[in-house]
C-alpha cells in the first residue's frame, strides 16, 4: 500500500516479513536494493493462510508483481503471530501427562506461590474474587518417579559434586506412569526431574523407557524432557516452559506449517521463519518452539534497534499502539532490555524475552460505562472487527476517532473498507454520552483523553522506574493506531526527539525482516570461583566453561544443519550467568569471545561480570571478596540472512508539492472544531515540513499533527515531530 522507493527491481532475492496481529496482518516486502513496500489484510485467526495470501498479494501489487512472482524470488520469509498465546489463553491445547521427581507431584498446583501473576489492581485488592490461572495439566495426570541426582551446593564444594547419582530411576514406576497416561488419553508426555539442568541423564533414561512402552503399545506420542526445553535452574519456571512446549507448541507448529504450505504453493523454495521472544529468527523445525510465544511485538523492538543504529540514536523508547494494546519497550545503548523469566498469561517461564510493558489501550479496545457511571476502556477488544463502524457490536476507540474526524471512514485500508460514521456516532451517544449526561463530542473527547493519559502514564513510569531521564531518549511510535494518538500520549513528556516512519503500521513486520537468524542455547552449571585459586585450579575451571560451550556449539551446528543452514557459516556469541557466592539471583554477562583456556581468560570473564554489575547497581554494591558462582553458560548461534536497508533520498524544499495536498476536513480537537489540512503520505518527500493542524493519511494509518506543531521528513523520510 505504500512504497518507500521507485528503485528498479533486479533478480536478487526479496525478503518477506509478516506481523499477524489481533486486528491486521501486515506484510513487508523488501526489494533487492533494500527498499521495501507494505501490504495489509484483516487478520483471520481461523484461516491464517488466507490473511497471508491477501497481505502478500497487496504488497506485491505495489510493485506490479503477483504473489507467485515474489515468492519465486524470495530469499527469506518470516511470519510472526500470537497463535501460541491464544492457545494458552483459550485452554485448547494438547492433553498433557507429566512425570516428576517423587515428592514434587503438587508442583503444578503450588506454582511456586506465583498465583498472583497477571492480576489487575482490582483483583490484587480483592483476592476472594480472583480465579486461579487455568492449569495446563490435570493434576491427576502428574506421576511421581523415584530418582535423584545431586545438585551441588550454592555456598561451596562441601557436598557431593553436581550430577552425583543418589537414587537411580525407578523403571517400574516409569512404565506404570506411561501406561496410565496412555489409558487416560494423554497426547504428549513431559518429564521434569529436579536437577536435570545439571545432568540430563535421568530424564533421558526415563524418556527412553517411555518411548519403549509407546512402541510396545503401537503408539507414537511426543516425549519432551525439561532438560531439552529449558536446562536451567528454578524448577517452577522450567516446569512452565516444559508445559508450554507440550500444551501449545506442537499445535501452533501445525498452524505455522499451514502458512508455510501456502508460501510453498506460491513457489517459495525456503523454510518459513518465525521470531523468538528474545529476538532472532528460526524455522518451524525449531525444537523449543515455545520460545516464539510472543513473536509479534518483538519485531517492533528489533526494528527500532535497526533504526537507532542507522540514525545514531543509542537510547529509544518504543510505543506500539495496535488494535488490542499499547506496548512500551526500551533500547539502552543500542541494546534490547532482556528479562530472564517471562510472565505470560499468568505463568512464569524460564524464557529469555525482550522486556515490554503493556496497557490495554488499543484502537479496538471496548469503551463502556458501568452501572456506577464509571467509564472504562478495555480490556475487551474488537480485534479485526474494528468497531461498530464496521461489524462489531460494541463501541471502540476507533469508532470515536471516526466520529471526531481523526480517521477518514472512506479511506480505511486505502478505501478498500468503508466505515460507518453514523453508526459509530449513535453508539457513542448511547454507550457514553447519554449515561454521563454529555454531548456526543464531549464524550468522545473525554474518552480519548483517558486513553491518551493511560498511555502517557505508562511511558513516564517505565522510563522513570528504571532511573532514566526522558531527555536522553527518543520516542519511536508505530502500530496502526500509534500515529493517530501520538499527539496525546507524548504530550508533556520532554523527549530528545519524537519520530515515526511512513510504514509505521507495518513496523513490527519490518523489524521481523531485520532480525538475525539466531538460536540461543543454555546449559545449567554449578561452578565456583573463590578467591585465592592457583593457576592450575583456574585453568581447570576455564576448561570446564570451554567444554560446556563446545557442547552447545555442537548442538547449534547440528540443529542448524537440520534446518538447512551451512554449519560452516554459523558464528557464535558467548555468555555466562554469574553472581557473587551467596547471592540468590544470577546475572547474564556477555563476553567478547569464547576464548577460555586459562587464568587470563577467567579474569576477563570476572571483569566482564563486574562491569555489567556496576551498570545494574551502584559501585558500592560490588562484593568481589565473596568470590563468584557460575550457574549457567549460554551462547547465541547466528547464521547469515538477507537484511533490509534504510535508503537515503535527496532533500526537497520544505513546502510539500501540490500533489501531496489532498484537501481539508473538520476535526473536533481540543474542545472545538478545527480545520485540518490533509496530505498523502506517499507524495511527501524528504525535506518536506508539514505544518499543523494537519493530517497525513496513509492506507494503513493516520498521522495527526495538532495546531502549533510540525512534522518534518529527514533524508531517510523519517518523520520528526516538533
Amino acid at each position: 500500500m505504500s512504497d518507500t522507493s521507485a528503485t528498479a527491481i533486479d533478480d536478487r532475492q526479496f525478503i518477506l516479513a509478516f506481523d499477524a496481529g489481533g486486528t491486521m496482518t501486515d506484510a513487508i516486502l523488501v526489494k533487492p536494493d533494500g527498499s521495501f513496500t507494505v501490504g495489509k489484510s484483516i487478520s483471520r485467526r481461523e484461516d491464517e493462510p488466507r490473511s497471508y495470501r491477501e497481505s502478500v498479494t497487496d504488497a506485491a501489487s505495489n510493485l506490479g508483481l503477483t504473489a507467485e512472482e515474489v515468492h519465486a524470488r524470495c530469499g527469506a520469509d518470516i511470519y510472526c503471530g500470537t497463535g501460541m498465546l491464544n492457545t494458552v489463553l483459550t485452554g485448547n491445547g494438547r492433553k498433557v501427562g507429566l512425570m516428576v521427581t517423587r515428592g514434587f507431584e503438587d508442583i503444578t498446583v503450588m506454582e511456586g506461590g506465583l498465583s498472583y501473576l497477571g492480576q489487575s489492581q482490582n483483583e490484587t485488592l480483592h483476592q476472594q474474587l480472583h480465579r486461579h490461572t487455568r492449569p495446563l495439566v490435570d493434576p491427576k495426570n502428574v506421576f511421581g518417579i523415584s530418582e535423584r541426582l545431586g545438585g551441588g551446593c550454592y555456598q561451596g564444594n562441601i557436598h557431593l559434586p553436581p550430577g552425583a547419582a543418589l537414587i537411580p530411576v525407578n523403571e517400574k514406576q516409569v512404565v506404570k506412569a506411561v501406561n496410565a497416561m496412555i489409558d487416560r488419553g494423554c497426547e504428549v508426555i513431559g518429564i521434569l526431574f529436579l536437577f536435570s539442568f545439571v545432568d540430563a541423564r535421568h530424564e533421558h533414561q526415563a524418556k527412553a523407557i517411555a518411548e519403549r512402552v509407546l512402541r510396545e503399545r503401537g503408539l507414537s506420542l511426543p516425549v519432551v524432557c525439561s532438560a531439552d526445553v529449558a536446562p536451567v535452574s528454578k524448577e517452577n519456571n522450567r516446569l512452565k516452559s516444559l508445559l508450554f512446549q507440550c500444551f501449545a507448541a506442537e499445535l501452533v507448529r501445525d498452524s505455522l506449517m499451514s502458512v508455510e504450505t501456502q508460501a510453498k504453493a506460491y513457489g517459495y523454495q525456503g523454510r518459513l521463519l518465525t521470531l523468538l521472544s528474545y529476538g532472532g529468527a528460526v524455522n518451524m523445525e525449531y525444537e523449543r518452539l515455545y520460545e516464539t510465544m510472543i513473536s509479534g511485538p518483538i519485531g517492533g523492538l528489533i526494528g527500532a534497534q535497526f533504526i537507532g543504529e542507522k540514525l545514531g540514536i543509542p537510547n529509544i523508547v518504543t510505543a506500539d499502539m495496535g488494535g488490542t494494546s499499547f506496548d512500551v519497550g526500551l533500547i539502552v545503548e543500542n541494546r534490547l532490555a532482556i528479562t530472564k523469566s517471562a510472565d505470560i498469561a499468568g505463568h512464569r517461564l524460564a524464557l529469555q524475552m525482550v522486556e515490554l510493558d503493556s496497557v490495554g489501550s488499543g484502537a479496538g479496545s471496548v469503551v463502556w460505562v458501568d452501572e456506577y457511571k464509571r467509564l472504562h476502556v478495555g480490556p475487551d477488544s474488537a480485534g479485526a472487527k474494528v468497531g461498530v463502524c464496521l461489524n462489531f457490536d460494541r463501541l471502540t476507540v476507533t469508532d470515536i476517532n471516526v466520529v471526531m474526524g481523526y480517521v477518514d471512514p472512506d479511506y480505511f485500508l486505502g478505501g478498500q473498507v468503508k466505515l460507518d460514521r453514523d453508526k459509530a456516532m449513535a453508539a457513542l451517544e448511547e454507550a457514553v454520552a447519554k449515561p454521563l449526561g454529555l454531548s456526543v463530542y464531549e464524550a468522545g473527547a473525554g474518552v480519548l483523553d483517558i486513553v491518551n493519559t493511560q498511555m502517557n502514564d505508562l511511558l513516564r513510569t517505565m522510563i522513570a522506574a528504571k532511573g532514566y531521564d526522558t531527555h536522553d531518549f527518543t520516542l519511536l511510535y508505530y502500530g496502526g493506531a500509534g500515529p493517530v494518538h501520538m499527539y496525546g500520549y507524548a504530550e508533556g513528556i520532554e523527549f530528545a526527539d519524537v519520530i515515526t516512519l511512513p510504514w509505521a503500521a507495518g513496523f513490527s513486520a519490518f523489524g521481523a525482516a531485520c532480525a538475525e537468524y539466531m538460536h540461543r542455547y543454555s546449559r545449567g552449571l554449578r561452578t565456583l570461583i573463590p578467591n585465592g585459586l592457583d593457576d592450575t585450579e583456574q585453568t581447570s575451571i576455564a576448561q570446564q566453561i570451554r567444554s560446556a560451550w563446545e557442547g552447545l556449539e555442537a548442538d547449534a551446528r547440528t540443529e542448524m544443519q537440520h534446518e538447512g543452514v551451512d554449519p560452516d557459516k554459523v558464528t557464535f556469541r558467548y555468555g555466562v550467568a554469574a553472581r557473587y557466592i551467596g547471592q540468590l539471583e544470577s546475572f547474564d554477562t556477555s563476553l567478547e569471545s569464547g576464548d577460555m583456556n586459562g587464568p587470563a581468560d577467567l579474569q576477563r570473564l570476572i571483569d566482564a561480570f563486574e562491569e555489567m554489575y556496576t551498570k545494574v547497581y551502584p559501585d558500592g554494591a560490588r562484593f568481589p571478596d565473596a568470590g563468584y558462582s557460575l550457574t549457567a553458560v549460554h551462547l547465541e548461534a547466528i547464521a547469515p540472512k538477507p537484511q533490509p536497508i534504510l535508503a537515503e533520498h535527496p532533500l526537497s524544499p520544505a513546502e510539500p508539492d501540490a500533489t501531496a495536498f489532498v484537501g481539508s476536513r473538520e476535526v473536533y480537537h481540543a474542545g472545538q472544531w478545527t480545520t485540518f489540512n490533509v496530505y498523502e503520505m506517499a507524495n511527501l518527500k524528504a525535506g518536506n515540513v508539514v505544518q499543523g493542524p494537519a493530517i497525513i493519511r496513509d492506507p494503513m494509518t493516520t498521522v495527526v499533527v495538532p495546531p502549533g506543531r510540525t512534522m518534518s521528513f529527514d533524508k531517510y523520510r523519517v518523520l520528526h515531530y516538533k
